[in-house]
């Protein structure tokens, strides 16, 4: 039997591998403000195309590794982020949203992709450490599915687990980097910055950041025995705090159902 790369590589379509790019800005590197990666900053041109130099990283490692199908997801507030004009053509983008779907970050993903991939990752909500931490709104203090808590990357691949794809890279602040070994095991990760707080981080420079994760994504693809299925058994549980407006108390929901998307669907009510 060959164990050739082409062979071990070649994925479910036996044509290459399909593999999404899931996008976030936070966790991006020198990002440290909320508003530098909203439009009207002067910054926010400059960031999209750091992100989109990730983005492209990932999909030139990617490539190396044997992927023929890449979908890029701008998972980010209102899907403006990657620079189309310069983003890898290799690459399609996903842009957009429709409602009420609680896997918008990662939509469209299905049981014919081989591998989920996370660039601009941050930790979750209640991490003070983290640099611009939160769970999918800053309304929320603190979320749990079956008594685990959940950063952002956990809560899609949580939806990517009932069609079988793993998770296989995640590149982020170090605390993001730390929620991915703690939920996904030995994945491979990227640091692009080493947080000192939610508005305070030392970023590696971004040519910097572009090799490594070039370098790790091909890794990743080129070992997709070490990616993670992450999923949980039913019933499925939801713990939920998160402020009110008219209120100065916060409100403290629970929500069970055998069925997990269900429960995904009632946590982005309140959001």
């Amino acid at each position: 039997m060959s164990t050739s790369k082409e062979f071990l590589n070649c994925g479910k379509s036996g044509n290459g591998l399909k593999i999404m790019i899931q996008v976030d800005f936070e966790g991006v590197t020198n990002v440290v403000n909320w508003d530098e990666i909203y439009p009207g900053h002067p910054h926010f041109d400059r960031n999209c195309d750091i992100l989109t130099g990730e983005i492209n990283s990932a999909i030139e490692g990617a490539v190396a590794a044997g992927a023929t199908e890449i979908i890029v997801r701008d998972g980010h507030s209102g899907n403006i982020n990657v620079n189309p004009l310069l983003l890898d053509p290799r690459a399609r983008l996903t842009k957009g949203r429709v409602p009420g779907t609680p896997h918008t970050m990662v939509l469209g993903i299905d049981s014919t992709f081989d591998a989920l991939l996370f660039i601009g990752a941050h930790a979750r909500a209640g991490e003070m450490m983290g640099t611009l931490s939160h769970t999918m709104s800053l309304k929320v203090i603190d979320f749990k599915i079956n008594g685990k808590p959940l950063f952002e990357p956990a809560f899609n691949a949580l939806y990517a687990s009932q069609f079988g794809v793993p998770v296989v890279f995640v590149a982020g602040d170090n605390m993001a980097c730390k929620e991915a070994h703690e939920n996904f095991g030995a994945i491979e990760t990227v640091e692009t910055k080493f947080a000192y707080g939610r508005n305070c981080a030392m970023s590696k420079s971004p040519q910097v950041v572009y090799g490594e994760i070039r370098e790790s994504v091909e890794r990743a693809l080129n070992n997709l025995q070490n990616g993670c299925v992450f999923s949980m058994k039913g019933p499925y549980k939801m713990e939920l705090i998160v402020t009110q407006e008219e209120s100065t108390e916060p409100l403290f929901v629970e929500y069970e159902s055998d069925v997990l998307y269900d429960v995904m669907k009632k946590f982005w009510e309140y959001l």
